[in-house]
C-alpha cells in the first residue's frame, strides 16, 4: 500500500481480503490509554514503595516519564493504529472502585477507553482492533471478573475468538462474521471463563529495554530477519525507548517525548523505509510511543 497521501482512517478495509491477521503490518500504540493520566490522583501501584512514599514530590516527574501518548483512543484509532497497549488498575480511592489506566499514574476509566473503541468501529466496520490487555495492578479475582464482564457486555457481538485459526484468521472471515474487536486477556483463568478472549501464548511481544537508538535499531533489524518467528502467534516489535533511571536524573525536568521518543521515532521511521517493497521482513505489529510523530503510522501502513 501507499503510505502518506492515503486515508489511513480505513487503511485495511483497503487491503485483500484473503489477508490473514498474522500476515498484516499493523501500526500500534505503546501504553496507550497514558494521554489520560491525572496528575490530581495519587500515584499507582507499580510504582516503587519509595516513589509513592514522596508522591507530591515526585509526582511531576513521573507524569512527564510516564506520559507515552498524546492522542485519545478514537483520535489513535482514527489515525490509523490498530493495536492497543493496556495495562489496567483498580482504584478502590474511587466511589465505585473503578479500574482504569495505569502507568504510573492513573488515567481513564476502562469504560471511557471502551466507548471511544465501540465508536470507532461503529464508524469503520471493516476496520479491525486489537486490545492487550498485558499488566494487572491490585486485581483480585472480583475486579477481574468486573473487568471480564465489562468488555464481554461492550464487544459481545463482535468479538473474534481464538478458535483453531487464531492469528491465521483472514480478513474476509471476520468481515463475513462482523468481527471487529480481539481481546487478549493475560490471565489464563480468565480466558478458560471466557473462551472468546485470546490467551497470551497467542501474542509474543519481546521488550528491548534500551534508551539507546542505535542498539534498539541493531535488535530491531534482528527481529526483522528471525526465522524462528511462530506461526501461531501474533508478534508485536517494540520500537520504542524505555527511560533508564540514570536518563531520567539526567533530564529530571525534561520529558520522555522530547529526550527519547521524538529522535527515537523519527531514526525507527526512516529505517523502517528503506524495507517498504522488499517483503524481507518479519514484521506484525510495530508499536511506539507518541504515534503521530515522524509519519510513523502511514510508514507502517505502507509496509502491508
Amino acid at each position: 500500500m501507499a503510505g502518506n497521501s492515503v486515508d489511513v482512517s480505513q487503511w485495511m478495509e483497503k487491503l485483500p481480503n484473503e489477508k490473514k491477521l498474522k500476515d498484516l503490518v499493523i501500526p500500534g500504540s505503546h501504553d496507550s490509554g497514558t494521554f489520560s493520566l491525572d496528575k490530581n490522583m495519587e500515584i499507582g501501584p507499580d510504582e516503587p514503595n519509595l516513589i509513592r512514599k514522596f508522591g507530591k514530590l515526585v509526582k511531576p516527574v513521573v507524569y512527564n516519564w510516564s506520559v507515552t501518548q498524546s492522542m485519545t483512543i478514537y483520535e489513535q484509532l482514527r489515525s490509523g493504529i490498530r493495536y492497543l497497549d493496556l495495562r489496567v488498575a483498580y482504584r478502590t480511592a474511587d466511589k465505585n472502585s473503578e479500574i482504569r489506566v495505569l502507568h504510573g499514574l492513573f488515567g481513564w476509566t476502562i469504560d471511557q477507553v471502551l466507548d471511544e473503541v465501540n465508536r470507532f468501529v461503529a464508524n469503520y466496520p471493516k476496520e479491525i482492533v486489537i486490545l492487550d490487555f498485558n499488566h494487572f495492578y491490585k486485581m483480585d479475582q472480583a475486579a477481574h471478573k468486573k473487568l471480564a464482564d465489562t468488555l464481554d457486555a461492550s464487544f459481545s457481538k463482535i468479538l473474534r475468538a481464538p478458535g483453531r485459526q487464531g492469528p491465521n484468521v483472514t480478513l474476509q472471515e471476520m468481515w463475513g462474521n462482523e468481527e471487529k474487536v480481539i481481546i487478549i486477556y493475560h490471565d489464563y483463568d480468565v480466558v478458560d471463563t471466557y473462551p472468546c478472549f485470546w490467551p497470551p501464548h497467542l501474542i509474543c511481544s519481546p521488550w528491548p529495554n534500551t534508551d539507546d537508538t542505535n542498539q534498539l535499531l541493531e535488535i530491531l533489524n534482528k527481529q526483522s530477519e528471525a526465522s524462528s518467528i511462530s506461526e501461531d502467534a501474533l508478534q508485536v516489535t517494540q520500537a520504542l525507548l524505555t527511560p533508564q533511571n540514570l536518563t531520567i536524573v539526567k533530564h529530571v525536568t525534561s520529558t520522555l517525548k522530547d529526550v527519547l521518543a521524538s529522535k527515537c521515532n523519527r531514526q525507527v521511521t526512516e529505517w523502517l523505509k528503506t524495507l517498504r517493497g522488499t517483503k524481507s521482513h518479519k514484521f506484525n505489529i510495530i508499536i511506539a510511543d507518541f504515534v503521530e510523530l515522524s509519519d510513523f503510522i502511514p510508514t507502517v501502513i505502507s509496509l502491508n
